[in-house]
Formats: C-alpha cells, structure tokens, sequence
C-alpha cells in the first residue's frame, strides 16, 4: 500500500490505493460505517457489492484494482473504486482508469455528503501515483459537486475534460403500481395485456424466487436457476456460463440474499423456467442488474411481463423507485422519466491521451458537420 499526505481545507487527508481484491477486507468494517452515514448513493457503492465484482473479475476481465481511501485521522471519509486497464478509444490503444464494475455504466465515489471536495484529493493523488492516458468515469448527476469540483481541478492537473450525455431509466412507484401504470401509454398498456393472456395461455404461470425477505432461504437454488436461464439466453444458447461470472453471482447471493436486499424473481411456466429479473434493493430503490429469457419462449416476451409483475410484487415491499441504467431504447416504454447523467473523460497529456481526446472529441464532431454540409449540398444541387 502506498500512502501520500494531502492537506484538505480543513484538515489533513491521507489517501491509499489497494491494488489487490484481497486487501479490501481489512478495510470493510470502516467501509460499512461510511456507506450507512452517506446518503447520495446507490447499493452499487457498497463494500459487499463492490468487493464480490473485484473478487471475482480483477485481472484479465476487469483490470487491475485501484481502490483509493481518503483517511481523516482513523476514520475512512472517502472511497474511488476503480481499475486501471489496457482498452481503446476510437482504435486509440490507452491506459485508462474507469470506475468499478467498469463492464457496466455504473459507479461512483463514495465520499462523505458535506466533504464533497474529497474527490478532488482522490483525484489529485491517483495523478502522482498512476500513469494513465484517461480517466473514464460515468453516472454523475449533471448538477453534482463532484462533477463541478472535478472539471475544476482538471486544468491544475494537466488534465483535458471531455463530457457525454448519459441516462437511466428509472420507474416511481411512490403512489402504487396502479398509479403507475396508469401514466404509461395507452398502447403499450394493450400491448402488457395482451402478452399478459398469451403468457397465460401458454400454461400455468408463477413468480417464483427472491424479493427482499420472501424466500431467502431459496437464495442459492434460485441463482443456480437463473444460471440456468442464462445458459439458455440467445447470448449463450446453451453454452456453460464462466465460472467467475457463476462464483460472482452465488457470492452476491450469498451477501446480500441473508439481509433482505435481493431480489431474484423467476417467472415460470408449467413448472419450467423462463425468466428472471436480477437486481438489489436499498433505501427502497431497485437497482437492476441484470434480465435473461430462454430463447424458446422468446415470443411471448417474457422479459417485459416478468418487470411488470416484478414491479408490483416490490411495491407491496414498500420499494418506491426502480432504477435501470442506460438509456436503452426499449426501456423508454416503461420508464417514468429518463434521468440525465453525465459521462467524464479526463485526458493525459500524453500522445496517446491526446490523440485520443481529439478521436474522441475533437474529429467526431468535425466528421459530423462535414457529413452535415454534405447532406445540405446534395438536398439543394441548387445552391
């Protein structure tokens, strides 16, 4: 572990960088106790989520680990989950540094809600101890602290800044399924009803699985049964799921299942499996994590009714919020609003780092109004 002082504004820091899974469990007690005092985050900050996604694809899938702890005296007051990795942009060849789980636009720092400026000294010290071309980090609420803060400290650091629009589509059932319901579309509406009586049709129907404290002690059987689903998903079509992504899944299982904060529901059909919804539940918001079918019942688009029922099962369970990331076409259908977010890329000053800001940010964007000259000159031979 190396350690570095930094003088905060109003005391001192001292920030650490673990760069491997296994050191992370001397540190979790400390981690707990801050994600229980912060209040701007999701379940994907938490140590138990965090620490089985580093276990389980550090390395050659998700880089190398780079988790940076603020310490103010004995108390830990900041974390940066992070990897660094060999990837590209815009068949640019770079070292990047992303936020953990960096195979999903999630992530964030945790840091304490009235020290917003611990980012900044995160930030700071992965400059002195990293060499990197960029820094990728996504999901910041465009108004956020962090983000201000960093886009200041950017320029001191030799730092290029680059932004993108993100999103993620979220559902409010804070009045009741019903209600909900109620504000979504007429036709999409008929069209829930309508896969409704042909699921129905098909046989027997069930949801079965996880939600919260219903049916805990089925935890494992039912992640061995979406394994299952999964390997009979059109992504997989009958090939054995890796065993990091399965060990993934039943530790995950196994660290949120006993607390009340899966949910795993298993749509079935006479007795067979077909669908699952995957996600974890905190402060009466869902975080998806994942949704898979078997190929075989494909038309009867289980993957949609199986959300809907999943939905009104969680807000008997007092969930009021459903959050899905990324702002996916399909999802537009079911999502009360799509959240703005903001994607940072922070550039190097390196060759690489710099052709890549330019691929990235300076030619695309030139591309895009040649291409836009172009339309106009052939729509108006005229002119």
């Amino acid at each position: 572990m190396s350690k570095a002082r930094l003088e905060a504004a109003e005391s001192p820091l001292t920030i650490e960088w673990l760069t491997s899974p296994e050191q992370m469990e001397s540190i979790s007690d400390q981690w707990r106790t801050l994600e229980q005092e912060v209040q701007n985050r999701t379940a994907l900050s938490t140590f138990d989520f965090l620490a089985t996604w580093y276990r389980h694809y550090s390395g050659e899938y998700g880089g190398a680990p780079r988790i940076g702890l603020a310490w103010r005296g004995s108390r830990l007051v900041g974390v940066a989950p992070l990897t660094l990795r060999r990837g590209s942009i815009g068949k640019i060849p770079v070292t990047r540094v992303d936020f953990a789980p960096n195979d999903s636009p999630v992530g964030a720092f945790l840091v304490e809600d009235d020290h917003p400026r611990t980012v900044t000294e995160l930030l700071q010290s992965l400059v002195h101890a990293e060499k990197f071309d960029v820094v990728c980090l996504s999901g910041f609420d465009p108004g956020s602290a962090h983000l201000t803060l960093l886009e200041e400290a950017a320029p001191q650091l030799r730092l290029a800044v680059g932004l993108e629009d993100e999103a993620s589509a979220v559902a409010d059932l804070s009045g009741g399924y019903q209600a909900y319901r109620a504000t979504l579309s007429g036709h999409f509406r008929r069209n829930l009803n309508h896969r409704a009586r042909k699921i129905a049709a098909a046989g027997r129907t069930a949801i079965e699985g996880v939600v919260l404290s219903d049916g805990a002690e089925t935890t494992q059987t039912s992640i061995d049964r979406m394994i299952a689903i999964t390997e009979a998903s059109y992504k997989l079509k009958g090939q054995r799921l890796g065993d990091s992504h399965r060990a993934y899944l039943s530790e995950l299982g196994k660290r949120f299942g006993p607390r009340g904060m899966m949910s795993l529901t298993i749509l079935t059909i006479d007795g067979q499996d077909v669908a699952y919804l995957f996600g974890l539940v905190e402060r009466g918001c869902f975080y998806d994590i994942n949704l898979s079918y078997d190929e075989r019942f494909e038309k009867l688009s289980p993957g949609t009714f199986l959300t809907q029922r999943t939905m009104e099962i969680l807000e008997t369970k007092g969930v009021h919020t459903v959050v899905s990331h990324g702002a996916h076409d399909y999802k537009r259908y079911w999502a009360t609003e799509f959240v703005p977010e903001k994607r940072m890329f922070l550039f190097a000053s390196s060759v690489r780092g710099t052709a890549a800001r330019l691929v990235r940010f300076g030619l695309a964007p030139l591309w895009r109004r040649a291409s836009e000259r172009q339309n106009g000159y052939n729509e108006n031979p005229a002119a």
